[in-house]
């Protein structure tokens, strides 16, 4: 709760009982009252470990499903990355098999250019996921 007061009319108001920090009246933007301008108390902002007051048995379980969890994470991302990919590759290899069966002109590519850009792009899903999949295992380590 914060009083506060309009610059144009002067009239005071409660800041609990305001949806929208504007004067009612005049429609214009209210200031903060005296009693929070003199105030220079600043407060404390302190950070605490969360496990300070475990014993050191639970606290080292604590840690390790912490370890466990990053660990299981970089294997599922690596994962999900890699079929992800690898669907859409095999996807666009298959679209180009069918095109080159299809194909009845020897001089053309015959949907090669699919097959290509499928490889391309199971090879960066591999890379791709390897990458956060270590990243995520490095988190793991204490």
């Amino acid at each position: 709760m914060a009083n506060l007061n309009c610059p144009t009319c002067g009239k005071n108001y409660n800041s609990d009982k305001l949806r929208v920090y504007k004067c009612p009246e005049c429609k214009t933007w209210l200031q903060w009252g005296t009693d929070v301008a003199e105030s220079s108390h600043v407060p404390e902002i302190r950070v605490e470990d969360s496990m300070a007051g475990l014993d050191p048995g639970t606290r080292a379980i604590v840690m390790a499903s912490n370890h466990t969890t990053y660990a299981i994470r970089s294997l599922a991302i690596f994962l999900f990355t890699t079929l992800c990919t690898s669907l859409l590759g095999y996807g666009l290899i298959g679209a180009g098999a069918a095109a080159a069966l299809r194909c009845n002109s020897y001089y053309s590519d015959c949907g090669s250019g699919f097959v290509i850009w499928g490889w391309v792009i199971i090879a960066l899903g591999f890379i791709i996921g390897l990458g956060i999949g270590i990243n995520e295992l490095g988190k793991s380590k204490p």
